[in-house]
């Protein structure tokens, strides 16, 4: 449960098809968590979470990815694997657009049956941004966030979000060292009953590739 943006439209789709392989775009990244957290929720039972993924994009604004983490909702460890797609732009007056669609999957354990899927549409412009998640099987989200990135490759970033029937939000600070990644991260939630859902601090350690 992790991608931000990401309803595949056939537009962008048509012009990857027809355009040079050289005009694209492949990546990879891996990362390892102290605790993946996804809108204020431990996924992983508060341990470590192993995860990577790859992606596409074109100079069209299509982009298309697979992103994988180690779960665990209680019983048996399980994979989480996320599948997205979408398209991006940024207009003349610096709005940046982002529609998408997500596809979350569960294989092993409890949360085997538990896929779903998210339709997103993204706004921003300097620096803040508007986020709005309609889910086929939860509750829509609503998120507002904010970021700043200094000079010295230090980027600062707030996130809160409306999912459900409860509130989170997210402040963090991430840099590179020696081309490594790293975010420390704190998240909290309006839930009072759920100890996977109390303030926690988060470090990520990620490489791009």
């Amino acid at each position: 449960m992790k991608k931000s943006l990401k309803i595949l439209t056939t537009l962008p789709l048509a012009s990857v098809l027809m355009s040079p392989v050289a005009q694209a775009e492949m990546s990879a990244n891996v990362a390892i968590q102290s605790d993946y957290v996804w809108r204020g929720i431990s996924q992983n039972q508060e341990d470590p979470s192993i995860q990577g993924g790859f992606d596409y994009a074109h100079e069209s604004g299509f982009y298309a990815g697979v992103w994988g983490a180690s779960v665990d909702f209680g019983g048996d460890e399980s994979t989480e694997m996320d599948l997205y797609a979408g398209w991006s732009t940024e207009l003349e007056n610096g709005l940046g657009i982002d529609i998408g669609i997500i596809e979350y999957t569960y294989h092993g354990g409890p949360a085997a049956s538990g896929d779903f899927t998210e339709y997103v549409l993204g706004l921003s412009y300097s620096g803040f941004g508007v986020t709005y998640y309609s889910g086929d099987e939860f509750d829509d989200n609503f998120e507002v966030s904010y970021g700043y990135d200094f000079e010295a490759g230090v980027s600062l970033g707030a996130t809160y979000g409306d999912y459900d029937t409860y509130n989170f939000y997210q402040v963090g600070v991430s840099g590179e060292v020696e081309g490594v990644g790293l975010d420390l991260s704190y998240w909290d939630t309006d839930i009072d009953d759920d100890p996977l859902a109390d303030g926690r601090v988060v470090l990520t350690v990620s490489k791009e590739f």
